[in-house]
C-alpha cells in the first residue's frame, strides 16, 4: 500500500511537471507575440511633434468638412427606340482592322420590321419612348453665408432639379447659374447663417505642399483625403462632342479624386481653399491613378462673382491667337516673358487696333504679360467696350496700341452668315464644305456643323462639331440653304434622321442621329 501511494506521487509529480512544461512551450510563443504588439515607444519631443500633426489634420477637417455639400442633380430623360448605340467587341479575325483592341460602335438604323422589335425585347429594350428619371451626384463648397455654393458646370449641367445635402443633414433645393466655358457654376439656396469656407490665394500653390481633397467620392459625403501638389498649370481638353472644355491652368495633385468629388474643394494646409476638383487621369476600371486635376481658385473668383451679381460672364474679346515664347524665340527676339500672336483675325478689336502676327504683347492695361495664359486671361476678365493700351515687340521696335474690346457674342454673331440662322432653333449651326473637310471626310456632298448648343435635343442625341451632314430624312442636303429647307419641312415634335459622316482618328464612319424636332 505504501508502495503504492509513492507509485501514484511520483506519476502525478512528473504529471504536473510535463503539464507545466506543455503550456511553457504552447504559451510561450503567444506571450512574445503579445510583447511585440506594444505600441512603439517613441521620445517625447516625437510624440509630442506626431500628436501636433494629429491635432493639425483634425482640426482642418472639423473646420473645412461643414462647409462642404453633397450635391444631386436630377434630370428627367426620354430613351427614343430608333436611336440605339451598341457597343460590342470586334469579330475574330487576324486583319489589321479586326485586331483593334478598342470596341466598335454600332448604330442601329430605324426599322419596323418585327425580327427587330423581337430582338430587342430579348434584351429587355423598349420599343417605345420611354420616360426616365435620372440622378447625377457631385459635391460643392459654400463660398458665402446666405446660400452661394460653388461647384463644376458638369455637375449640373441640363438638370431639372437640384438638390443639395448639408454635413448636418438638412437638404435644399437650388437654383443653377452656369458657365460652361470655366467648366463653374454656383448653386443658390434660399438659407442663411450657412459655414462659409475661405477661399485662398492658388498663386501661392507650390508643388510639394499638402493638400486635401474633400467631397462625396460614390456618395460617400464629407470624405477627406491627403496628398500633396504634383504640378501646376497643367492644360488639358477633357470631355468629348460638344461637351469637350479646355482647361487652361490645373492644378495637379495625388490626394484620391474619385466619382463623385468634382466640385469639391482642394484645400491646403491653413485650411483655404486653392482649388475646384475637377478630373482624373482613370485606370482601366475608372478608379484613381493618383493623378487628379483642379481648377485654381483665383480662376473662379471673376465667375463667381460676375454670376453672382449678373447671372451670367461678361467677357473681353481681342482676337488673337496667342502662344508661348520658346527658348529659341525667347533668345532671337531677346525677350524672355511676352506672349507672341500666332493668328490675328481681320475685322476684330486686335485687327483694327494695329496688332499683327508675329507681335509679342508685353503688356497689357499697364500690366505685364508673362505669357500666353497671362494674357488670356487678362483678355477675359476685362469687360467688354473698355478701351485699354497693348504694348508689343515688333522687329525689335517696341509699340504701343489702343484697342477697345468687343465680346465674343457680337464677333459670333458678326461672323455668322445669315443663312446659318434658321439652324439655331435646333441647337446648331452649318456652314459648306472647305476642301479640308472634303478631304479629312473623304466626301463631296453635305454641310459641316461648325456649332453645336450642348443644351440642345441634337447634342443629346450625339451630333457633334465638325460632324459632315449628307441627309435629312432621306433628303440629300448640298449646302446650308438645302438643309435648312429640308429641317423646315419637319414639325415640331416629329423626328429628324440625319445621316453625318464622322472621324474618329483614323476611321470614319456614317452614322445615324436622330432626335424629336423643337
Amino acid at each position: 500500500m505504501r508502495s503504492n501511494r509513492r507509485l501514484f506521487a511520483a506519476t502525478l509529480l512528473s504529471g504536473l511537471v510535463l503539464g507545466a512544461g506543455v503550456t511553457y512551450w504552447y504559451t510561450e510563443p503567444f506571450r512574445v507575440s503579445a510583447q511585440e504588439r506594444v505600441a512603439v515607444s517613441f521620445k517625447p519631443e516625437e510624440q509630442a511633434t506626431l500628436a501636433s500633426l494629429e491635432s493639425a489634420l483634425t482640426r482642418i477637417a472639423d473646420t473645412v468638412t461643414p462647409s462642404v455639400v453633397h450635391i444631386r442633380a436630377k434630370k428627367n430623360i426620354t430613351i427614343e427606340n430608333p436611336t440605339r448605340r451598341w457597343r460590342i467587341p470586334p469579330p475574330e479575325g487576324n486583319d489589321e482592322e479586326n485586331n483593334n483592341s478598342n470596341p466598335r460602335l454600332f448604330q442601329v438604323p430605324p426599322n419596323n420590321d418585327e425580327n427587330f422589335r423581337e430582338f430587342f425585347r430579348q434584351f429587355q429594350v423598349p420599343d417605345t419612348d420611354t420616360p426616365r428619371r435620372v440622378e447625377g451626384q457631385g459635391s460643392g463648397v459654400i463660398i458665402r453665408s446666405d446660400g452661394y455654393i460653388l461647384t463644376n458646370d458638369h455637375v449640373v449641367s441640363g438638370a431639372d432639379e437640384v438638390e443639395v445635402v448639408f454635413k448636418d443633414g438638412r437638404t435644399a433645393k437650388g437654383k443653377v447659374l452656369r458657365d460652361q466655358r470655366t467648366d463653374l457654376a454656383v448653386v443658390k439656396v434660399e438659407l442663411n447663417n450657412l459655414p462659409a469656407a475661405t477661399l485662398g490665394d492658388s498663386t501661392e500653390v507650390k508643388p510639394g505642399q499638402i493638400v486635401f481633397a474633400i467631397g462625396s467620392p460614390f456618395g460617400l459625403n464629407h470624405s477627406l483625403t491627403m496628398g500633396i501638389v504634383s504640378a501646376l498649370g497643367r492644360q488639358e481638353i477633357i470631355g468629348g462632342g460638344s461637351e469637350t472644355r479646355f482647361y487652361p491652368e490645373l492644378i495637379q495633385t495625388d490626394a484620391s479624386i474619385n466619382q463623385g468629388n468634382s466640385g469639391g474643394p482642394l484645400v491646403n494646409s491653413r485650411g483655404e481653399v486653392v482649388g475646384v476638383n475637377t478630373a482624373i487621369v482613370a485606370g482601366q476600371y475608372g478608379g484613381n491613378v493618383g493623378v487628379g486635376f483642379a481648377i485654381p481658385i483665383n480662376r473662379a473668383r471673376s465667375v463667381v462673382t460676375q454670376l453672382i451679381e449678373r447671372g451670367k460672364v461678361e467677357r473681353g474679346y481681342l482676337g488673337v491667337l496667342p502662344e508661348d515664347l520658346t527658348g529659341d524665340l525667347k533668345e532671337s527676339l531677346n525677350i524672355q516673358n511676352g506672349a507672341i500672336i500666332r493668328r490675328v483675325e481681320q475685322g476684330t478689336p486686335a485687327w483694327n487696333a494695329g496688332l499683327r502676327a508675329g507681335d509679342v504683347v508685353t503688356k497689357f492695361d499697364g500690366k505685364t504679360v508673362k505669357n500666353q495664359i497671362d494674357l488670356r486671361d487678362r483678355i477675359s476678365e476685362t469687360p467688354p467696350g473698355r478701351k485699354i493700351e497693348i504694348e508689343a515687340m515688333r522687329d525689335g521696335k517696341k509699340m504701343t496700341f489702343d484697342a477697345t474690346l468687343g465680346s465674343p457674342e457680337e464677333q459670333l454673331a458678326q461672323a455668322e452668315p445669315e443663312k446659318e440662322q434658321p439652324t439655331r432653333k435646333i441647337g446648331i449651326n452649318v456652314g459648306e464644305l472647305s476642301d479640308k473637310n472634303k478631304r479629312d471626310m473623304q466626301t463631296e456632298k453635305g454641310v459641316v456643323v461648325t456649332s453645336v448648343d450642348p443644351n440642345s435635343s441634337a447634342a443629346s442625341a450625339g451630333l457633334q462639331r465638325n460632324d459632315v451632314i449628307r441627309s435629312v430624312n432621306g433628303k440629300a442636303v448640298t449646302s446650308p440653304e438645302a438643309f435648312n429647307e429640308a429641317f423646315t419641312a419637319i414639325k415640331s415634335g416629329e423626328m429628324a434622321r440625319l445621316v453625318v459622316v464622322r472621324r474618329e482618328g483614323n476611321r470614319i464612319a456614317e452614322e445615324m442621329i436622330t432626335f424629336r424636332a423643337p
